[in-house]
């Protein structure tokens, strides 16, 4: 096996052996080490296959709705010595809130440390219960299979945390000692248990932090025989190799003659019997190879070299038992990596960018209200918003419209808004109304186009087309009025002919002016309507707010199409095909998968948030997944923030992907807000 460290302060020298008790580190890279996690929450099903990633989300617990199970081996084989005292680190790449314990089991030695840590879930790894309760975050040991050694103190999270932090086990709350010194295989497995805790741990595919190691003391490393081919505990085809090879360890002293006995069989290695109980298959080997003996399908086989060594003494040294199966695997499943799109469309959330309403002479552009009144008297509100944006873009269509007004106080009359006292037009830019770009602070009345003549209904002005209707008389216009309108409660409208209006006047200058009327004559009656001054002195919830989708020409409904592509591996077996399927897990909207079965596909996204999709193959017998994550933002920006590690432009101030003139004016403000002593 490979030892990461092997310190050179030397307890003990054997005279003829030369065996040197140090200090051990093993790691789970080396030989056939081995971590991954198990899972069986709300996020990754009890099929789900790990393998691969760069932490270990073992320790992730969380109020018994989000479990991950910690499976961790390390392959001790050329190792010998006294483990007591033995203690495990890791590298800690995410740690939220204070200590918190993790119960640690141990894998009772047999043939179960030879887990294959690309195919193992938590429906098939050899201590779990297959198919765990129903309720999330619940697991079950096999009965028999692990013995509970202690627990593992994980850290708090540190002032200014720079990852990674590692952490150690102690010799006091995780004796390892007694388990170690049972192992006969060369392998032991570890399993970890957090209870609400929220840790995760660098793997051994973590590309700079440490793997998972095991220390220990006064433990050195015993000449054996190495490398096998094939490599241990892999799967194989029985066509694969002609022979088994090995490396022959060198010999002790100058001049010694190193030879060789192998076992080789299919029956579960036996500790306690010589040689593990495998029958002989070649003695006295001089060499580093034998014939491969002949293999069926659906057997796991078992092997050990011993080594004779003249130049020590004793001259025998025990072989590790090393494996290898021709069973079928489940196929290997990669859904690809996690995707960051957005939306080919643009939101545009708005408030008024001027709002007043018509009484006599005077102008009130300042109020903090429209007031909306019919009968002896008539008033009409003047609402406008500004898209020329969207006029600048070039060619789109409007979608999903939506105006919101607030019921307001302060007006003449304090009637609750009702549909049959609410009416909405759209004002037409025709030669003798009221030019869209009119000025809150001097419109009146007594100055405003033809479109207002001071009464309602406004007959006259729908009738030569000054106006267009957008009250809830017009097919397709949908008005909801919250509550019963009284103070604080909302008018909402939305609709085709809405989006009509709109596209109207994107088309034209992007200046778009509503009017509010109250069209009940058969009482005086009347309700104010927030405006955008609301924000100085009221609730500025109150203010006026339009909310639209603008796509462009070409870019359909504006919606992200994303191409899920995935690769499966597959060892043939056992009929030599495999079907796929894809599935949605999770996401704002359930998407339909058209198709479904082929290893690529293209999916289509119509609202911002995170999706993630399942990959499955099966092979008949087996079923290996992977899930794939997309996040849809609003814009390139918002997906640009999902990245992890995304980091804005040193000048970008705003943080809003553009490095402009409103940068500016935050340096600005911040170079106003320095003084001696304080800058931002």
């Amino acid at each position: 096996m490979k030892v990461r460290h092997l310190w050179c302060g030397i307890v003990l020298l054997c005279l003829m052996g030369l065996a040197v008790r140090a200090e051990v580190v093993v790691t789970t890279e080396e030989g056939n080490g081995a971590d991954t996690y198990l899972t069986n929450d709300s996020q990754q099903g009890p099929d789900t296959v790990t393998s691969g990633e760069e932490r270990i989300r073992a320790f992730r617990q969380i109020a018994n709705s989000r479990s991950k199970t910690g499976f961790i081996r390390f392959d001790l084989n050329g190792i010998d010595g006294e483990p007591d005292n033995a203690i495990i680190t890791f590298d800690a790449t995410l740690l939220k809130g204070g200590s918190k314990s993790v119960d640690v089991y141990g894998l009772i030695d047999g043939s179960a440390d030879f887990w294959n840590e690309s195919t193992i879930t938590y429906n098939t790894a050899p201590c779990m219960v297959p198919n765990p309760p129903t309720t999330l975050g619940n697991y079950k040991f096999v009965e028999g299979t692990v013995v509970s050694l202690g627990t593992l103190a994980t850290p708090a999270l540190p002032d200014g945390v720079v990852y990674p932090v590692p952490f150690s086990s102690t010799t006091t709350a995780l004796p390892l000692g007694d388990f170690l010194k049972k192992d006969t295989n060369g392998f032991v497995t570890f399993v970890f248990i957090g209870t609400d805790n929220e840790t995760e741990v660098a793997s051994k595919e973590h590309a700079t932090f440490n793997p998972p190691r095991l220390t220990l003391p006064n433990c050195y490393a015993v000449k054996r025989a190495s490398n096998p081919v094939p490599a241990n505990n892999i799967k194989v085809l029985i066509s694969e190799y002609d022979v088994l090879s090995w490396t022959n360890p060198e010999p002790n002293l100058p001049g010694g003659v190193v030879t060789c006995d192998v076992y080789f069989g299919d029956k579960e290695p036996n500790a306690l019997l010589p040689h593990y109980g495998l029958p002989l298959l070649a003695a006295g080997i001089s060499g580093n190879s034998v014939p491969m003996p002949a293999l069926s399908v659906y057997k796991t086989y078992y092997w050990v070299v011993d080594t004779y060594d003249t130049s020590r003494d004793p001259e025998y040294v025990q072989g590790k038992v090393w494996t290898f199966n021709t069973n079928n695997s489940a196929p290997v499943v990669n859904a690809g990596p996690d995707q960051y799109v957005w939306l080919s469309r643009t939101i545009i959330d708005t408030t008024s960018d001027a709002d007043t309403y018509l009484r006599g002479e005077t102008p009130r552009g300042s109020y903090e209200f429209m007031d909306i009144r019919g009968g002896s008297v008539d008033f009409a509100g003047y609402l406008r918003f500004n898209l020329s944006e969207l006029t600048m873009m070039g060619h789109g269509t409007i979608k999903d419209a939506v105006l919101t007004l607030t019921v307001s106080g302060g007006a003449s009359r304090n009637d609750k808004a009702t549909n049959g006292r609410f009416a909405l037009y759209g004002l037409n830019n025709v030669t003798g109304n009221t030019p869209q770009n009119w000025n809150e602070a001097t419109l009146t009345a007594a100055n405003a186009g033809q479109e207002w003549d001071g009464t309602v209904p406004m007959t006259t002005a729908l009738n030569n087309g000054w106006i267009t209707d957008l009250d809830d008389n017009v097919a397709g216009i949908s008005e909801v009025i919250s509550g019963t309108g009284d103070v604080g409660d909302t008018i909402t409208i939305s609709g085709a002919p809405l989006e009509a209006f709109l596209q109207s006047r994107v088309e034209d200058n992007g200046l778009v002016t509503f009017i509010l009327a109250n069209d009940d004559n058969s009482a005086d009656r009347g309700y104010g309507i927030g405006t955008k001054e609301n924000a100085n002195n009221m609730n500025p919830d109150y203010r006026p707010k339009l909310k639209l989708t603008y796509v462009q020409e070409g870019e359909g409904r504006g919606d992200a199409v994303v191409t899920l592509s995935g690769t499966v591996t597959d060892d043939g077996l056992p009929a030599g095909t495999y079907t796929v399927k894809w599935t949605q897990v999770s996401g704002p909207e359930t998407i339909a998968i058209d198709p479904d079965d082929q290893i690529e596909t293209t999916v289509t996204l119509p609202v911002a948030g995170w999706y993630e999709f399942r990959l499955e193959a099966n092979d008949t017998e087996l079923t290996g997944s992977d899930t794939v994550r997309v996040y849809v933002g609003i814009d390139p920006c918002d997906a640009a923030h999902q990245v992890p590690g995304y980091t804005p432009y040193a000048a970008d101030l705003n943080d809003d992907c553009f490095v402009n003139l409103k940068d500016m004016a935050v340096m600005a403000l911040q170079w106003l807000n320095c003084s001696s002593l304080v800058c931002p």
